[in-house]
């Protein structure tokens, strides 16, 4: 008789094992806790951990939809693409009438945006369903602005902003933000595709600088049309026919490694000492100022530029001093409206970043300082 019975049983405990593994701990052992638990780890960027505690909501509760949004955004930070879609999929299913896992799983595809072509499409789907169940949804908004913006449809994108900063709500910060950003990027103008992709950008690197310079700035057709020269400083035609441009091995096969060839070449940005170019360090305020002074240099053929204001005896900025290795360009650039201190404080901050769309801005000023000087 009891061997009769014995399978079910086995079968039983199997499923109160389950059961006590996902039963509440504590008052705060729940999925909403481990939710927001996990968003606070997405933030820190600590997205092992948020899987963690997402993969705690949905284990006390399998319905739970936030915790499956929360395992796909994680999973897209971590570019597995897969399980960000299918985990984003639940999400929207398990939670087709709540707007906020309906605008989660549109960010989980807005995260997937560099390498998923349907993005847009995808998210925008989601987000008009949000809305459709809650038309003042406030992060749908959010987010259909930031998808707009990361489509490069700024002025819709503005809307949005506009809306949420408007309703003083949990997402009003944010969209201020953005929504500067985008105002920004208007007005640095990017021609090219390329430019609108690192205007999105919070801070620049070297690579993308030598993108920027070669495609924004059209330094080849600007050099071009500089007097032939016999000796000294050559145009980029002159210099492709006597310069044979070695590429550093750390930028061969790089994305950029055409743009970092022109730049070397131009002798606009240069090799360091160890024979690197180092295409992925981040960009500083200062680094490119000094960029800006050698493109200066080479563009006028006036070598006098990188020592006219080195060591003067007062400072031009509260925080940095004369003697500063870059100070030169720094001043070299605020005196002519390139780059500025700020004006309340007159710090440069050297070390501060340089964001896609100030990168474009300085790039604007430049041009307007070559167009004086030729």
């Amino acid at each position: 008789m009891f061997k009769k019975y014995a399978p079910h049983i086995s079968f039983l405990t199997l499923l109160l094992i389950v059961s006590c593994a996902t039963k509440p701990q504590s008052d705060v052992d729940t999925p909403e806790y481990h939710f927001k638990a996990g968003m606070r780890a997405i933030d820190n960027e600590d997205y092992q951990q948020s899987i963690t505690s997402f993969q705690r909501s949905v284990d006390l509760d399998s319905k739970f939809a936030l915790g499956y949004g929360g395992l796909g955004l994680a999973n897209a930070y971590l570019k597995n693409n897969k399980n960000a879609k299918d985990f984003a999929s639940k999400c929207a299913s398990r939670g087709s009438k709540d707007p906020d896992a309906l605008s989660l799983s549109a960010r989980v595809w807005i995260t997937m945006r560099d390498s998923e072509k349907r993005w847009f499409k995808r998210s925008e789907d989601l987000l008009e369903k949000a809305l459709k169940r809650d038309k003042d949804h406030e992060g749908s908004q959010y987010w259909f602005g930031v998808a707009y913006l990361y489509n490069y449809q700024f002025e819709e994108a503005e809307d949005y902003f506009r809306t949420v900063v408007n309703k003083r709500g949990e997402f009003s910060g944010q969209a201020d933000s953005k929504w500067k950003l985008s105002q920004k990027i208007v007005r640095a103008m990017p021609g090219t595709p390329v430019g609108k992709k690192v205007a999105l950008k919070e801070k620049i690197n070297r690579a993308d600088l030598a993108v920027l310079f070669s495609e924004e700035l059209k330094i080849g057709v600007l050099f071009d049309r500089m007097p032939v020269q016999s000796t000294g400083f050559q145009s980029p035609s002159q210099a492709a026919q006597t310069a044979n441009v070695t590429i550093p091995n750390d930028s061969k096969g790089h994305w950029a490694e055409t743009w970092i060839k022109d730049m070397i070449r131009y002798g606009v940005m240069n090799v360091e000492p160890d024979g690197n170019f180092y295409p992925d360090d981040s960009i500083n305020r200062a680094t490119y100022a000094m960029a800006v002074q050698r493109l200066l240099v080479v563009a006028t053929r006036d070598e006098s530029l990188e020592t006219k204001y080195f060591g003067e005896p007062q400072s031009r900025f509260s925080d940095v001093p004369s003697s500063h290795f870059a100070y030169n360009a720094m001043a070299l650039c605020a005196e002519r409206g390139i780059m500025q201190a700020d004006m309340m404080t007159g710090r440069f901050m050297p070390t501060g970043p340089v964001t896609g769309a100030d990168a474009l801005l300085i790039i604007r000023g430049l041009q307007s300082s070559l167009r004086m000087t030729f």
